[in-house]
């Protein structure tokens, strides 16, 4: 089916809402029609405004639960509710991995609906550059850089998720459009978006040229454009690229650190006000856990735009998040458990944990605000949510180092996660240095700091992706990592875990009854013969 956007719709893209989103499958986006084309795209703020409905469209709920339900609900950190199986039958099949192409959490169309956005800005940027005097070329291509940010950071989820998908860089204007595109593999869509990002790299917006702090980390800049592609290196198996970038962030950073720290000196504690008070650990700048009960938990996921935020968008997740629970066994206290120091603050701070047993657990990160007198209260507004942030790009880094191998890159990596791991157990760590252990040691960290945070499922992907031996590291995530949160009753859902390509989603059926170019580079594991 293909939509008209009629004239009368053209101005809600100033007040953000421009272009419907789409009902079901790729091809159900939103074309421009010609008439309005002409009476739009005449200058710089219209650009701005459809560059402003991309970010809007990634809060939508098909595109932001999709963040958590891709990068979650599989892994290890999430378990059902006791209403999951009754009353929620494609999310619960999704849970236990009894995956069909007929279930619509596979659907990708809200990505793809955000892809048109941001190739329709590259094409008409450039007519409206030429019509408007006061909008300059370096304009221009800042704009440019951030619609190809956005419309990478898009198929970095798809290729994740679905490993091949078709790449498509032309927006589809006019009726006219063929809207049958074949799958793009891998190697060619990490290409293409690797491409796009140096380019932007150059052009897009330095942090320090907004004026509203909701938009120096709620829009792509260089340390999110930085960020984006050392998760890409580091997805790839470039870990040298990736260790770099993170490095160049977290220079960054420590000389941000410098500064406020220079201002507070002189009386100025303006910066410490909006960046939140700082302090180091293990010489790395971090919010300082000293400062008030639960204070960087506060800063990052209620005040939000602190000195840690690299990059946020806001939207509103907790819809999905209040209809799963935390895996019970993340509360276990045993000396190998994950939270086996009593004392790290992380435990309550995700699942409420204060040590009462109980049947389960709810996920309190993002939907549970810190109240004063350590008491919680649901917050009732929509929350950020963190793309990247400096503890995730450290641990990419810490990630890096441990695959680069190495006394001093093991050293390294061990140094980071240390750090981490001090500010939220009271300033000390009770990890010890394993140089063998040390690629768990980090996996363990990440699992820790960015619980409920759509990275765990891509983490544990990277584990198997990229061991020696990937048909043994699936059989570890299946024994080791899912059962532990299934349970006895769950050896089914782990069963289904079968091949690699389990690993990967099927394309949508909707896609593939619209798009027979799909058929043929359907996911092998979901194919019913």
């Amino acid at each position: 089916m293909k939509k008209i956007l009629k004239t009368g719709t053209l101005a809600m893209a100033v007040s953000l809402a421009a272009f419907t989103t789409s009902c079901g499958d790729f091809l159900d986006i939103t074309p421009l029609n010609a008439v309005v084309v002409e009476n739009y795209w005449e200058k710089k703020s219209e650009v701005e405004s459809v560059i402003t409905s991309c970010y809007f469209h990634m809060q939508d709920k098909g595109f932001s639960q999709r963040v958590i339900a891709w990068g979650e609900l599989r892994g290890d950190n999430l378990t059902e509710t006791s209403t999951m199986a009754a009353k929620e039958k494609e999310l619960y099949d999704f849970y236990t991995n009894n995956i069909v192409p007929d279930n619509s959490w596979t659907s990708w169309a809200d990505f793809y609906n955000v892809i048109n956005l941001c190739n329709t800005i590259l094409h008409y940027a450039p007519g409206a550059q030429a019509k408007d005097g006061n909008y300059s070329v370096d304009e221009l291509r800042t704009h440019e850089a951030e619609a190809k940010s956005i419309r990478a950071l898009c198929y970095f989820y798809l290729i994740r998720t679905f490993k091949k998908v078709p790449l498509v860089l032309q927006a589809t204007i006019g009726d006219d459009v063929d809207f049958k595109v074949r799958a793009s593999s891998e190697q060619e869509v990490l290409e293409q978006i690797i491409a796009d990002l140096e380019w932007s790299e150059d052009y897009i917006w330095n942090k320090k040229f907004f004026d509203d702090e909701r938009e120096r980390k709620g829009r792509f800049n260089k340390l999110s454009v930085k960020a984006l592609l050392a998760d890409i290196y580091l997805w790839k198996g470039d870990y040298a690229k990736c260790a770099q970038y993170c490095k160049e962030i977290m220079d960054e950073k420590m000389a941000e650190y410098n500064a406020i720290k220079a201002a507070e000196l002189e009386g100025n504690f303006i910066s410490s006000s909006t960046e939140g008070s700082l302090a180091l650990y293990n010489g790395y700048p971090l919010l300082d856990e000293s400062y008030s009960s639960h204070y960087p938990y506060t800063m990052l996921y209620e005040r939000g735009n602190s000195f840690e935020g690299i990059s946020y968008f806001y939207g509103n997740h907790k819809d999905l998040s209040g209809r799963v629970n935390a895996a019970a066994y993340l509360t276990n206290q045993t000396a190998d458990a994950l939270f086996a120091d009593a004392s790290d603050l992380r435990l309550e701070e995700n699942t409420g944990y204060k040590g009462e047993p109980s049947n389960s657990y709810p996920v309190y990160k993002f939907r549970f605000l810190y109240l004063g007198n350590d008491e919680r209260g649901l917050r009732s507004t929509a929350e950020n949510w963190i793309v990247y942030r400096l503890t995730d790009v450290m641990l990419m880094r810490a990630e890096a180092l441990a695959y680069m191998g190495g006394d001093e890159n093991k050293q390294e990596a061990f140094e980071i996660v240390k750090s981490v791991n001090m500010r939220s157990c009271k300033g000390r760590s009770l990890l010890a240095y394993d140089a063998d252990k040390i690629k768990n040691i980090v996996l363990d960290e990440r699992q820790r700091e960015l619980m409920f945070e759509g990275k765990r499922w891509y983490d544990l992907m990277r584990m198997v992706r990229h061991s020696d031996n990937p048909v043994n590291a699936m059989s570890t995530l299946r024994s080791t990592y899912l059962q532990r949160k299934y349970g006895t009753g769950g050896r089914d859902a782990v069963a289904r875990m079968g091949s690699l390509d389990n690993l990967y989603l099927p394309f949508y059926q909707k896609e593939l009854d619209v798009n027979p170019l799909l058929v043929p580079d359907q996911n092998q594991a979901y194919i019913i013969y």
